[in-house]
């Protein structure tokens, strides 16, 4: 057998929990502050760096590995990227520095990555960024999880910096908490209340011939009593804040309909690439190391449901309290293109939940 193919075959072998460990796939670049604002000087902060031309601030730079360093990729490893970004909060351009994302291996080429990278510069941070709507996927198709991961990457760096520098002002808490008081309630309440949120896709409205369901899902937070044991059950909720750590988040996600909300990004990567959610500066992204899998409701009136889980927020600086945005990403079929889409939901406990 000769040596080539001998490689292709141990390439193809190994695990993919393991990519980051293998050289083959690590690439790192140089760079210098000016490959992504335009400045002639540039001072040193706190984790960024000020940009000046003719004395005058023209933006910052910051490298993401000081931001967004648990955002890490296929490969188990963070993307680390050089960002700019002027005062108004637009960004002026983005490097990648390193990354060992195995894009080899499904047939895209090193270019397709920074051909990715390209659609970001122009883009306010103050305004949505998600890949399949105002960032596309079209460089890198097939390779969602890199394209998921990178976006947070970029976002949450741009956004903290944004809140840090004054661009942005942050939410501050409300000195609410969540109510232990338990009321029963069947699903038509909860869902009028606000208290489960609800996206619902039909097929037709993603161009596809059948007239079905495409995805009907529904999501909320569960800590509080009165949502979570409705929805669980008493002994699943039981069990589940039982399992939390101090500080920790716990939302269920169900659906049904041809689509699915899950994918198969977490069975390869471990990470669940079509939804996420979102809350000032952070992006949160889930991984199977956050995640139960859920298989039926309980509540009176509730639907039957195709596939369903409880995801963990493990980040310290979530607060359930205060406003988040879902977002879910759907990969589908028109014919033999692939396309993306992509959806936006608010959710917030409602008031009767809070004391």
């Amino acid at each position: 057998m000769k040596k080539g193919l001998l490689l292709i075959i141990f390439i193809f072998c190994l695990p993919l929990t393991g990519y980051g460990q293998y050289s083959y796939f690590e690439h790192r670049y140089e760079y210098k502050l000016n490959d992504v604002l335009d400045a002639a000087k540039f001072v040193q902060k706190e984790n960024y760096w000020e940009g000046y031309s003719d004395g005058k601030l023209r933006g910052y730079v910051f490298l993401s590995d000081k931001w967004a360093k648990k955002l890490v990729g296929y490969s188990g490893k963070h993307m680390e990227t050089l960002i700019g970004m002027d005062t108004n909060g637009i960004i002026t351009g983005v490097k990648l520095i390193f990354h060992s994302e195995p894009i080899v291996l499904i047939g895209l080429k090193e270019n397709s990555y920074q051909d990715f990278l390209k659609q970001y510069p122009g883009n306010n941070i103050q305004k949505e960024m998600s890949v399949g709507k105002e960032i596309s996927m079209d460089a890198i198709t097939g390779a969602t999880v890199t394209a998921i991961v990178q976006n947070a990457i970029i976002f949450e760096s741009a956004k903290k910096v944004a809140a840090q520098t004054g661009i942005t002002k942050s939410v501050h808490k409300t000195g609410q908490k969540i109510s232990e008081t338990y009321t029963p309630m069947n699903w038509k309440e909860l869902l009028s209340s606000g208290a489960v949120k609800n996206v619902r896709i039909m097929s037709r409205d993603l161009g596809l011939e059948q007239d079905d369901i495409y995805l009907d899902l529904y999501f909320g937070v569960i800590n509080p009593p009165s949502i979570g044991k409705n929805v669980l059950g008493e002994t699943a909720y039981t069990e589940t804040m039982k399992g939390l750590k101090k500080g920790e988040t716990a939302i269920f996600v169900v659906s049904r309909g041809s689509g699915s909300f899950k994918g198969s990004g977490f069975a390869r990567g471990g990470i669940f690439d079509r939804f996420n959610i979102e809350q000032e500066a952070r992006l949160n992204v889930f991984r199977d190391t956050d995640y139960r899998i859920l298989t039926s409701i309980s509540p009176n009136g509730s639907p039957d449901i195709k596939e369903g889980g409880i995801f963990t927020v493990t980040v310290d600086d979530f607060d359930p309290v205060n406003p988040f945005t879902f977002n879910v990403m759907l990969r589908y079929r028109v014919g033999s293109e692939k396309e993306f889409r992509s959806y936006s939901t608010e959710y917030r406990i409602p008031e009767k939940f809070l004391e």
